[in-house]
């Protein structure tokens, strides 16, 4: 499933966005092209256009959004099908059960990407979605996350279950740590409940 077309905002992101290949056309601000020679040589080497404008452009474009004298036009973010989160033998999943907060959603990209987990599934109703807050908030960590956006959360974790996958609650009232549990041969999905 593919969201419209999103902007990437400032300097970091617009880098990560280049290096994965999302970002499409880069704006720069021509005031300050003298500090962004290392996004304009990065989009040329990427063979990736890239305009001069003012800065009062950027402004508009971006709107309340911080960006550094530099916007990034990606493509639609593509969220994956469940399927292609599962072809690892064991897979290890993080599944959000009503986290809204874009920033709270984008730390968690960023804690699974660097945690090196094969996917994460969220609900397509009452969850964040991919939204330029969720990219700097995970501080690009979107680029590279394979996320999974699903109708019904309780009935994918029902199936994966029947696929024989370990379906794991976080607690903070919990007794037992993730590195204590039981070993899951057929894939792990660690589930971060709401945030109420």
């Amino acid at each position: 499933m593919d969201t419209g077309p999103r902007l990437v905002l400032g300097r970091r992101f617009v880098l990560e966005g280049l290096s994965s290949g999302t970002v499409t056309r880069v704006h720069v601000d021509r005031s300050q092209i003298d500090k962004l020679q290392d996004v304009i040589e990065a989009a040329n080497a990427a063979g990736i256009e890239v305009r001069e404008v003012s800065r009062e452009t950027l402004d508009a474009r971006a709107g309340e959004l911080r960006h550094q004298g530099v916007v990034g036009d990606a493509a639609p973010f593509r969220y994956r099908e469940l399927e292609e989160l599962l072809t690892s033998e064991a897979p290890f999943l993080v599944a959000l059960d009503e986290i809204t907060d874009p920033h709270n959603f984008g730390a968690i990209l960023r804690s699974a990407v660097a945690f090196g987990v094969d996917g994460v599934l969220v609900p397509s109703h009452r969850s964040a979605s991919v939204t330029p807050v969720v990219v700097r908030a995970s501080a690009g960590a979107t680029e590279h996350a394979r996320i999974a956006m699903v109708t019904n959360l309780q009935r994918t974790l029902a199936e994966l279950a029947e696929r024989d996958l370990q379906i794991v609650g976080l607690d903070m009232e919990g007794d037992v740590t993730l590195d204590a549990l039981p070993p899951a041969p057929f894939g792990r999905v660690v589930v971060v409940g709401s945030e109420g």
